[in-house]
Order: structure tokens, then sequence, then C-alpha cells
């Protein structure tokens, strides 16, 4: 579903996560928001699988103490345990996110500085903290965490919102805690940095980023070394000074620890790789979203991936029958981009190259679909959940611990209702680090059976006009949603109050008394998308837009005008 508002109407919510603190609901891993009365859980009669191409079926898998303790056919089951019948269902190691902002909350950021000197600015001002963690960032509220759990995923590798060097990453446990502490799995886990720079300073432009980044890290290696030769024997050195900035390089020039950049296109992990080579330290290449000729490069620098599960929207060609040859070619030109995309993940595998899969700046509600896009477009079922499990656990260095459903790993997976990547298969079960979420599943539709649609009392219900209203902390902003009928389909027009042009609305779905859709706009070059869900109550609607990239969401409310 997608709904297409213009920018202009939305281009403050990009101010929003800045300027205000989400809210967040602290689940528990049973609807009684009690403890669960035992630790101990059995899974019988499921089709196991415990790997990629490794398939047990009408096993038992018991995860007991927050560790998988047992898996097989013979198997006793503890007498504490709850037992769960996976007749007809699917178990699979828990997915893991390989690069991601889930958990974590945009902080203010800094305010330009009085008398600010452009060619030497603050470091917090320029982005440069990489002596900063995420965990600092992280809120045990945020919903992207039950909204990634719900969808299988029990591991993310969340990184820090910033600029140049926000800070160090840490491996997060998707589970509801009262403290963020209790979430983390591995805390100093990485060296984030992006080719973002400060506004109106230095440094500002790639250029200046890539330069300040040698400086940084050639400085660090003298200080290090510096610093070490002092340990081993200080007479007659100077005593080395403390710079925390520098000392968070350390790790990385001992590579112990690797630096992830975000690399939204082929340039960028050019760039990325460039610097790997000019300096040395171990790459990864995160978000990758354009990778098609990169296969040599990447295997030249020895960069591990993890590829964007952000996939551009299928162009439409046009309906003008007598649109020219230049049109024509140009639609063509935009469909063979259209399929590259969907066919790099193919590409990369195809070239020997391992990879998992970043979800940042992609909507929980089009993630499974991007998936299934995917696999249809070359990459098999077994490879991609591979990238989601053990290839993501091997490049983030925890395959020791998880990955594979295997006796003595951590009790993280996810229990499915058919295999995950049929399209009518649901989650219903997810474990983790041992803790049981149970979701409500559908019944799925027959063969032949028509997808839901908009019923006739339903369509006369949300036909016509709406007054919104989106609540932010910037205020409120008003307009019309207009509902017509055209044919079997709801059309809908958005008009803003502010007299900028009208909108088309699209793919509106209305079920069940429940309004849904989703819309996009450009955030600077990056599409941002926003996912309203709300209930229409007569002739009111309540609903809330929420932000999965900035992990935040406001009300949005409308109320049915009378009929002139």
């Amino acid at each position: 579903m997608k709904l297409q508002l213009r920018k202009s109407i939305f281009r403050l919510v990009l101010l929003l996560p800045i300027l205000f603190h989400s809210i967040g609901v602290n689940a528990q891993s049973d609807p009684t928001g009690k403890s669960a009365a035992t630790q101990t859980y059995a899974i019988t009669n499921a089709t196991i699988v415990q790997a990629p191409g490794k398939v047990m079926e009408a096993g038992t898998i018991v995860i007991k103490n927050g560790l998988i303790s047992t898996v097989g056919k013979n198997v006793t089951i503890p007498d504490d345990a709850e037992v769960i019948d996976g007749t007809d269902m699917f178990v699979y190691p828990g997915f893991i996110d390989g690069m991601s902002y889930t958990a974590a909350k945009r902080p203010e950021p800094m305010a330009r500085p009085d008398n600010l000197f452009t060619p030497n600015p603050p470091n917090d001002y320029a982005g440069i903290t990489p002596e900063h963690t995420v965990i600092s960032q992280v809120d045990i509220g945020e919903k992207s965490i039950s909204a990634m759990r719900k969808l299988g995923f029990t591991i993310s590798h969340t990184v820090p919102y910033g600029r140049m060097l926000p800070g160090s990453g840490a491996l997060l446990l998707l589970s509801d805690k009262d403290h963020a502490d209790k979430l983390i799995l591995a805390e100093d886990a990485s060296m984030y940095t992006q080719f973002t720079g400060a506004p109106g300073s230095y440094p500002g432009n790639t250029l200046g980023i890539m330069a300040k980044w040698r400086t940084l890290y050639r400085n660090a290696t003298y200080t290090k070394q510096h610093a070490e030769m002092y340990a081993k024997d200080p007479a007659g050195l100077e005593r080395p000074t403390q710079d925390r900035v520098l000392g968070a390089f350390y790790p990385v020039i001992a590579k112990e620890k690797s630096v992830f950049y975000r690399t939204p296109s082929a340039l960028h992990a050019r760039r990325a790789m460039r610097m790997q080579n000019d300096l040395g330290f171990n790459l990864v290449l995160g978000n990758l979203e354009e990778s098609w000729d990169l296969a040599d490069a990447i295997k030249q620098h020895d960069a591990k991936v993890f590829m964007s599960i952000n996939l551009p929207k299928e162009p439409k060609d046009s309906d003008d029958e007598e649109k020219t040859e230049e049109v024509a070619q140009l639609e063509a030109r935009r469909m063979d981009f259209y399929n590259m995309y969907l066919t790099q993940y193919a590409g990369l595998n195809d070239a020997g190259i391992k990879f998992g899969f970043s979800s940042m700046g992609t909507s929980a509600s089009k993630l499974k679909n991007n998936l299934k896009l995917i696999i249809d477009n070359g990459l098999s079922e077994e490879d991609a959940l591979a990238a989601l499990t053990i290839d993501a656990a091997e490049l983030l260095g925890i395959d020791d611990i998880t990955g594979t459903l295997d006796v003595g790993k951590l009790g993280n997976a996810v229990i499915t209702t058919g295999p995950y990547f049929e399209k009518k298969s649901q989650v219903k079960y997810v474990f983790v680090d041992g803790d049981k979420y149970e979701y409500e599943t559908k019944e799925p539709k027959k063969d032949g059976e028509a997808e839901e649609e908009i019923s006739e009392e339903g369509m006369a219900q949300i036909l016509g006009s709406w007054s919104f209203v989106f609540t932010t902390p910037q205020g409120e902003q008003t307009g019309k949603m207009i509902f017509e009928n055209e044919g079997d389909e709801v059309i809908g027009i958005l008009q803003n109050d502010d007299g900028t042009p009208d909108q088309d609305m699209n793919n509106i779905s209305f079920v069940n008394g429940s309004l849904s859709f989703d819309f996009s706009f450009d955030g600077g070059g990056q599409s941002i998308e926003v996912v309203v869900v709300g209930d229409v109550t007569g002739t009111d609607f309540d609903g809330e837009a929420s932000i999965a990239v900035f992990n935040v969401s406001f009300p949005l409310t409308a109320t049915k005008d009378s009929p002139e």
C-alpha cells in the first residue's frame, strides 16, 4: 500500500525526531505483563530448519534458560516445559539485522556555536564523536524493536545517529526489557561512519570528510605507537596525552574492530574501499544499495557486505499511446535500472560473496515483500535464509553463539505457519534469548480465493471529504482527504490547507473498520516512508503515523465532513 503525498507537506517531519521523544510501550513476553511461568519451552512435531539446507521433519526443539538444549526426533521433554504443538509449523534460527537504527532514538543536534570557526569546528558539531556509543541513544520503548521482532528478527547490529563519525555500534537482542543494558549482546561492536558532513563548516563535503578521516586515523596511529612505547619504557619520553577521539581508533588500527561504512551507492562504496586501501582497516560495506559492478572490487579489498533491503519503486510506463521514441527509451532504461536492483543480490551470491541484510531506511511493512522480490529475481530461498542467519552471524563474528539452531546456541528462533518466504505464511512465535513472544495469526485464504477488497458498505463509509489533523511537535498540519469511487476502486486526493497543489492517493485499504496506508516523501535525497494505521468509527478516524527510519510516531486524526 502506498500513498503519495507531496514532500512540502511533510518536509518538517525530518525535524521531528530531533525535537520530540517518541512514546514507547514496554511490552512483556507474555500478554498478562507478568513474568513467564517457565523458562523451558518444547516445540514439537515441527519442520525444523536448523540451518540453510539442513531440515528436520517432525522434530522437536527445546529451549531452556535462554539456550537451545535439545534438537531431535526422539526427545525427552522436560517436566517443566511449556509444550507448543508445532504441527504444520516451521522453526528457523532467529534473523539478524546487519546494520540498522533499530532501538536507537535520534538525539537533538548540537546547536551551531556562536562565532563558529568553520575551518576547525568543535568535534561534536562536526559529528566527529567515535568515542560515543549507540547505547546512549537506545530507548527500550522504541516501536522498531517490536516491529522487527514480529518479522522474525532477534538480533540487530544497531548504529548511532550522527554525522561523519557518530560512534560505535552494538549488537542488541530485540527483546522487551526494563533497561537498555539488558538488550546488549556486544557493546563496542563496530566503528560506524558515513560520508555526512557538518553544515556550513569543515568537513562539509565528501573530499573534506575523507581528508579528515585520514588525518584522524594517522594521528591515532602515531599516538597509539607513542603510548605503547611509553608503557614499555617511559624513561626519556614525553607523557602521552589522553585523546578520546583518537583512542577510539586504537582497536580499529589493531584490527580488533571493523569499520562499518554506510554506503547507499556504488560511489560511496568505492570511496570507502579507497580509504581502506590507503589505511588498512577491516572494512564492512553497510546498507549497500548498488553492488552490480562491485564484485571484483569487494573481493580485492576483502570487504564484508550487508546489502540494503530497501528497494526502489517499480517504474510505471506512460499510458500515452502517442509517446515519443525518446520517452519509450527512457522508460526502458528506467526498467533496466530497476531490474539491476532486483537481480544484484543473486549476482553477488553467484560471484561467491557472502552477505547479510541491512534494514536501514526500510519500513518494516515492506521488508518481507522486498525479500520475496529479491528471491523472485534470482536469489534462492536457501541463500536468502543464509543472509538472514548464518552468513550474517559469521560476518558479525557471532556464529559461535547464534545463526543456527544447534545445541548450546542462544534461544533465538522464529516459528511460522508455513515456509517463511511464502506469501501466506505468518509468524506465530518468536523466541529472543529464550523469551517467548506470541502473535495472532489469521486463517490463510484458500487457493483461488480473492484478497479482501473494500466492501460496498465500507466504500460508502469512507467516500467523501475528511478533514485531517497531523499533530507534530511543531504544531498541527491540516487539510482534506477526499475519497472517490472510480469503478470498483477507491481513489483519493489530498488537499493541504497551505494551498499547495493537490496530490493523488493510491492503493487505499479499508477492511473491517481499519484504514491503513503508507506514503513517502523526499528527505534530502532519501525516500522517507510513513505508515499510517488507524480505526474508523462512524465519521471519525483515529490513526497513528509511524516513521520507521526515525523510530517515531505521531497522531493523525480525521473527521468526515457533512455533505453539503
